[in-house]
């Protein structure tokens, strides 16, 4: 990392934060137009506009700096649709349609209006290597965590304090099993929507994805 001294009026700890943001955006964008594959050192620092020396003080190699994009992608989606759902919970309509909606209308819009997250989130993290695989892996089950944390809300409006995030572990094989199995319904339509150019309209998106979760949920309040 660079040194304590004042450059331009900036210092090493802001200009190491400006630089390696710089390198995060630079890369959501190569990955989301071009793809992982075809993204190289000195074309991420190029769009970054970061010398092709100061990546290493951030990034070892571009993985890390794919894993690293990656999470950020999902922790806005994961951010928007948990914020979406407390919110929904409080509102005049508080069932688990309302809230369940809510929550997918959140998380979809930040895909449709962020094309290249979408293709990272979905495409661009399969199969790089077993490390990038398991990930993704690890970011399924913080989903699928999320998803048990949600059912009582999705399941019955009256609960009343406001979901915790749990960990995929402390439940047991069947509530983990159907956990991934909502998560993975959700993200076979969302990736084939991304994929299709979000050509089908949202609210039928968030239709369907509503009525998927809110079976799941029922499914573990009952199990």
């Amino acid at each position: 990392m660079s040194t304590g001294r004042i450059y331009a009026g900036e210092s090493a700890a802001d200009r190491d934060a400006r630089r390696r943001r710089q390198l995060l955006d630079a890369a959501l964008h190569i990955f989301g137009e071009r793809g992982y594959a075809q993204a190289t050192v000195r074309g991420i620092c190029r769009e970054a506009h970061v010398a092709d020396r100061n990546f290493y003080e951030y990034f070892p190699t571009t993985e890390d700096l794919l894993i690293a994009v990656y999470d950020e992608c999902c922790d806005r989606l994961e951010t928007a649709a948990t914020e979406a759902v407390l919110a929904a919970r409080e509102g005049e309509h508080p069932g688990a349609v309302p809230v369940a909606r809510a929550g997918l209308d959140a998380f979809l819009t930040v895909v449709r209006e962020n094309p290249a997250l979408g293709r990272v989130v979905w495409q661009e993290v399969l199969g790089v290597s077993p490390r990038v695989d398991a990930t993704y892996q690890e970011r399924e089950e913080r989903f699928a965590a999320m998803l048990l944390a949600l059912a009582p809300v999705l399941e019955d409006a009256k609960v009343a304090a406001p979901p915790a995030q749990r960990r995929l572990e402390d439940a047991d094989l069947r509530h983990r099993l159907v956990a991934l199995t909502g998560v993975g319904g959700v993200n076979q339509v969302v990736l084939r929507w991304v994929v299709g150019g979000f050509s089908e309209p949202q609210e039928t998106i968030v239709g369907v994805l509503v009525d998927h979760l809110t079976g799941t949920a029922a499914i573990l309040a009952r199990t």
